[in-house]
């Protein structure tokens, strides 16, 4: 129930049609009005469901929102804005609140229309099984290929007050974000004020969610929300200087970095978790991008899943990359067994190195130069599983 470990939280999921079978309709509630905010799908090709409820969240508050999985109410034309804006006329006036502090996410087939009838008639049933327990269901509604329900949750304590994050998220595939991703929700009990709270979001984006990658290709419906309801009764945050902030935004960074390393983990078709950490750099900006570039290498993905020890395909992607480096001062580490240094092959133990990709989860290290920074990304092998899910999906 990790999406309502903070107080003053409900969700449900429901069965409503939108899919042939399993659970496709999720709704997550604050029971009173919570600073808001979000970042979303930098494609040019954006789902009506993203673009009215990053317009509401321009108010920077929210009560709550609905999300389907199914149908991705992208492409749609002007019936895709009035089919999300008349299930969330209608999901307002059973929830006796103001539509316009509702949102809405969808995930799934593009270029299909929302069963609007069907979302309907679930609404009724989807807000009658409302609680704390059912957490669990909404994070079920949202997930189409997800193999594993996502979620992580975390609690600190600032002058003597607990305070708490849950966070939820969906995707497998069409996994490469830009100041967005897929679909996650974040709810948190912390009293807060909209700009910090933003900012926090943000700075926790950077580091996880635009840190990975599964098959780069970035979705028209990626969407990361975030709820703050000060539901905890501490002294609101208001200004980035505060001790208050610094806890909050820390804590938010660590738990989006384990729902990150989840989705990535549970890449369409994936076996092995890749992590890859870049060092000595100027910027830790420059680091995850050098870093996310080997992750998504499909080469480099392949060798992985074949046990190959093929270290040129790490090499190569780091010089398709547009930041600069040079290349006669690169060290590579697989686990702890070094490969080259100075950019040349050194001697090593070959049997050691298949040990370490025969692992669940695979790390390489790069040291590109002298600087202070670094940063880290995941993705996941490249397999034969993967082009079958994707060769099928819509069958």
């Amino acid at each position: 129930m990790s999406i309502t470990f903070p107080r003053g939280f409900i969700a449900n999921g429901i069965h409503s049609g939108v899919k042939k079978e399993g659970l496709d309709l999720g709704l997550l509630v604050s029971t009173s009005v919570a600073k808001a905010g979000g970042m979303f799908t930098t494609n040019q090709v954006k789902s009506p469901s993203v673009i009215i409820t990053a317009e509401r969240l321009k108010s920077g508050i929210l009560r709550g929102i609905i999300a389907n999985s199914g149908c991705a109410n992208a492409c749609t034309g002007e019936r895709g804005f009035l089919d999300a804006e008349a299930i969330l006329s209608d999901l307002g006036r059973l929830l006796q609140e103001d539509p316009k502090l509702l949102g809405i996410a969808s995930t799934g087939v593009i270029g299909k229309r929302l069963p609007v009838d069907k979302i309907l008639a679930g609404l009724p049933l989807l807000i009658e099984g409302l609680s704390r327990d059912a957490g669990i269901l909404f994070e079920r509604a949202i997930m189409t290929t997800d193999r594993v329900v996502k979620e992580v949750q975390t609690s600190f304590f600032y002058n003597g007050t607990s305070l708490r994050i849950g966070v939820c998220a969906k995707g497998s595939g069409m996994i490469h974000p830009n100041l967005a991703t897929l679909l996650c929700f974040i709810t948190t009990d912390i009293a807060i004020d909209k700009e910090p709270l933003k900012l926090a979001l943000r700075s926790a984006v950077n580091v996880s969610l635009n840190a990975i990658t599964v098959d780069k290709d970035m979705s028209t419906n990626d969407s990361v929300i975030i709820m703050a309801n000060g539901r905890a009764g501490n002294t609101e945050v208001k200004d980035i200087n505060e001790k208050g902030f610094t806890l909050f935004r820390d804590n938010l960074k660590e738990v989006m970095i384990e729902i990150a390393k989840k989705i990535a983990k549970d890449g369409e078709g994936a076996e092995k978790l890749i992590e890859v950490e870049v060092i000595g750099t100027d910027t830790e900006e420059q680091a995850i991008r050098m870093a996310r570039a080997v992750a998504g290498s499909n080469l480099f993905k392949s060798a992985v899943w074949g046990k190959e020890i093929n270290w040129g395909r790490i090499m190569s992607a780091l010089g398709a990359n547009s930041d600069p480096f040079d290349p006669d001062r690169v060290s590579i580490y697989f686990g702890d067994v070094k490969l080259v240094e100075n950019g040349v092959e050194v001697n090593y133990d070959a049997n050691r190195v298949r040990k370490i990709l025969d692992g669940k989860e695979v790390q390489i290290r790069i040291i590109v130069g002298e600087g202070n920074a670094r940063g880290r990304a995941w993705g996941c092998d490249l397999t034969p599983e993967y082009v079958y899910i994707n060769g099928s999906y819509l069958s």
